[in-house]
């Protein structure tokens, strides 16, 4: 398996993001009930590979994880507000940026094999390759 951190992501001193696999089903029915945001994600099939990036700026490798199954993949964690939303010291014109829980599915197009995946983290986007299940032919023969 492949990973790798970029510089920028280094700062949090984490080489390797959260990964669960087959295991999504609890955190699917009860985390939507407390979701403030979900993150933006782009899904294409390559040859033999499924791969999603997903944006992730400001979200620590840390406060997120990744739930792997066959057919779908979560990803679930938080963004924290920066220490100045909390005090008194300003005004704020504008706030667009979401913080706070997120949590999104994503359903591939065609079965993958979770277990075999190669991840990379760079400028705030998380890249996700993961082969295509190998479609098994059972020769028949005339008897």
């Amino acid at each position: 398996m492949k990973h790798s951190v970029s510089d920028l992501d280094n700062d949090y001193n984490v080489t390797q993001i959260n990964v669960v696999f087959d295991e999504a089903s609890e955190l699917e029915d009860t985390a939507l009930a407390i979701i403030h945001w979900q993150p933006l994600y782009d899904l294409y099939v390559t040859g033999d590979s499924v791969v999603v990036t997903i944006e992730i700026a400001g979200v620590a490798v840390r406060d997120f994880a990744i739930y792997l199954g066959r057919e779908y993949l979560i990803i679930d964690g938080l963004r924290k507000s920066h220490d100045v939303f909390t005090s008194d010291c300003c005004t704020f014109h504008n706030i667009e940026i979401p913080y706070g829980r997120f949590n999104r599915k994503i359903d591939f197009p065609i079965p993958v094999e979770p277990r075999q995946y190669q991840y990379s983290v760079n400028h705030g986007i998380l890249t996700l390759k993961l082969p295509c299940v190998k479609e098994k032919i059972i020769p028949v023969e005339e008897g």
